[in-house]
């Protein structure tokens, strides 16, 4: 429930807070006294496109906010909380929308800044604004079509039905995909194959490369490190002369006094660690000169290795670690462009099946369609005639959406599916006897365009937590007589949902709830609107001013009032009619 609106320097309002409470809430005024405006800030605050010219002479930034009390409403509340929408423990929701003459505009929800895509999601959930805007939804096909699901209860046929078309649509991208990626890549393969071979040939091996260098200097050089080894192992090891007898026959000598001075216990152990490190020599070159390999044969070999990574590494301008990376790589295209005819047929079977599921869903919606239109036809066309509108008569027309360029087969015909299935479904009407069904926009003038909107939305009512009905003057053209059953559907409508209605008739302003008056009035040489709740007298002069005369300010000449007394007796007629209807 809306339980306060308040718009700030927009256009002619200088600071208005519209206060609502539960029920039908009556909005009257002059011509031009700017009702409208109310219903302009209702459709901001739902996401509609706004002018920055909009913004009050003078200002540099206008906002428009609602406040919704959802606390009895838990299944908006779960929505809500799905989307991402905090609410508190108080079920409070603010939308603001501000709007700047210079600069961005901003969204705030909850006091968070946020998108005016989501503002329309949640806007259109808890506020609904009916107006000639929204009159033209008439000729929509796609309102009609959407209209006669909900009525038909096709929710579930509808989704998977746009289930059926996702999966269709998206394979039918994969395999175009995959086509052109065969297509593209055919030439390419034989510059694959190549490169794959020359490189799995080559059985790079990144720790060879490493030692290569290495391995090709000894061979260079075998026979002069083997003479230096075997010269420096002989200096090492000689029996009486070597090096390690000689640190030996010193560290004999000067042991037993080692303790004498501490100056000559440390040479102690400096001889000490020379020894131990002449003894892991002499046993590494000993090592070193079994494994040198003194055959000059294999050095040719070894040049040529080391030239394939020189080679390799130039050619393809990568490391040999980039170069195993690029060969895995190379057997994966390789591998997949060889599968492609398999993919390609499989994806084509595929095709096929998620076609005929589509197929299947979209002539089931037909059906359902087909069936249960004229039901719902005259299930509206009957509620509506109350409204004026005797002579009416509704049909939806459901079409096949033809496509010769189409494989899809509906029925028999080729045909363009899309997500809600393969028809047209358009409303016509006829509000003479005698004439042709036609359009909307072609048959019905902009009132009865109004009262049929209203019928048709009175009749989608029952969902569970409506949304807020704003109904902007939907009995333009209406005499007072004639208005008083969209009064009664008003009510009726306001019995599961909030309705506020801006009216310029008695018989409408007589079966609100409650009711307000905006006024023009010019303060500090500006004109503002303001606004102010009726109540006892106040009412009866306002519903006496909507007759037509002067009551409300004084007049009691015997016009004015009888008119006061007509006044009296509409009010007290249409409370005895809503009481009446609640025990009922």
């Amino acid at each position: 429930m809306l339980i306060e609106l308040r718009i700030n320097q927009l256009a002619l309002v200088d600071e208005l807070v519209l206060p609502l409470g539960p029920g039908l809430t009556m909005l009257t005024g002059e011509t031009g006294a700017g009702k409208s405006m109310i219903a302009g800030a209702m459709a901001i605050l739902s996401g509609r496109e706004v002018p920055k010219d909009l913004v009050r002479d003078g200002e540099e930034l206008a906002w428009v906010e609602g406040v919704f009390d959802l606390s009895d409403s838990p299944l908006r509340l779960a929505w809500l909380e799905r989307m991402g929408v905090r609410v508190g423990n108080d079920g409070i929701l603010v939308l603001r929308r501000e709007i700047r003459r210079h600069g961005r505009n901003r969204v705030l929800i909850n006091g968070l800044t946020s998108s005016i895509a989501v503002l329309e999601r949640i806007g259109e959930a808890v506020l609904a604004v009916q107006s000639q805007d929204q009159q033209r939804e008439l000729e929509d096909p796609a309102y009609a079509r959407d209209y006669l699901d909900a009525r038909l209860g096709c929710e579930e046929s509808r989704n998977r039905a746009a289930a059926a078309w996702k999966a269709w649509h998206e394979t039918v991208g994969v395999l175009a995909e995959r086509r052109r990626e065969e297509e593209a890549d055919r030439e390419k393969l034989d510059i694959w194959t190549y490169q794959r071979d020359e490189l799995a040939a080559a059985h790079l091996d990144p720790a060879e490369e490493a030692s290569l260098d290495e391995s090709l200097a000894l061979k260079r050089h075998a026979n002069a490190l083997s003479d230096a080894a075997a010269k420096a192992l002989t200096a090492l090891d000689h029996a009486d002369a070597g090096a390690r007898a000689t640190l030996g026959r010193s560290l004999a000598a000067l042991t037993p006094l080692a303790d004498v001075s501490p100056r000559l216990s440390d040479i102690v152990a400096l001889l000490g660690n020379a020894e131990a490190a002449a003894a892991d020599a002499s046993r590494d070159l000993d090592r070193f000169l079994d494994g040198l390999d003194l055959d000059p044969a294999d050095l040719d070999a070894l040049e040529e290795r080391r030239s394939i990574y020189a080679e390799l590494k130039r050619k393809y301008r990568r490391d040999i670690p980039d170069l195993l990376d690029y060969l895995a790589e190379l057997e994966g295209r390789i591998e997949r462009q060889q599968s492609a005819v398999s993919d390609i047929v499989s994806l084509e079977e595929r095709v096929a099946e998620t076609a005929a599921e589509l197929v299947a869903e979209a002539e089931g919606l037909r059906a359902r369609r087909i069936a249960g239109a004229g039901d719902v036809a005259r299930e509206a066309a009957q509620r509506i005639r109350a409204l004026s509108l005797p002579d009416l008569a509704l049909e939806f027309r459901i079409a096949p959406r033809i496509d010769a360029d189409s494989e899809l087969l509906v029925d028999g015909e080729n045909c363009r599916i899309t997500a809600a299935g393969a028809d047209d479904v358009r409303l016509l009407v006829r509000t003479n006897p005698g004439e042709r069904m036609g359009e909307v926009a072609d048959i019905a003038s902009g009132g009865e365009r109004s009262r049929i909107h209203l019928g048709l939305t009175a009749l989608r009512r029952d969902r569970p937590e409506p949304p807020l009905l704003l109904c902007d003057e939907v009995d333009a053209g209406l005499g007072m007589d004639a208005a008083r059953p969209m009064a009664s559907m008003l009510r009726e409508l306001s019995s599961c949902g909030q309705v506020v209605c801006i009216s310029h008739l008695p018989t409408m302003a007589v079966a609100g709830d409650q009711h307000l008056t905006v006024t023009k009035q010019v303060r500090d040489g500006r004109t503002v609107l303001s606004l102010r709740k009726l109540d006892g007298d106040e009412r009866i002069a306002e519903v006496a001013r909507l007759l037509g005369g002067a009551a409300g300010r004084g007049n009691q000449d015997d016009d004015g009032g009888s008119r006061l007394a007509y006044a009296r007796d509409l009010l007290a007629g249409a409370q005895q009619r809503a009481a009446e209807k609640m025990e009922s």
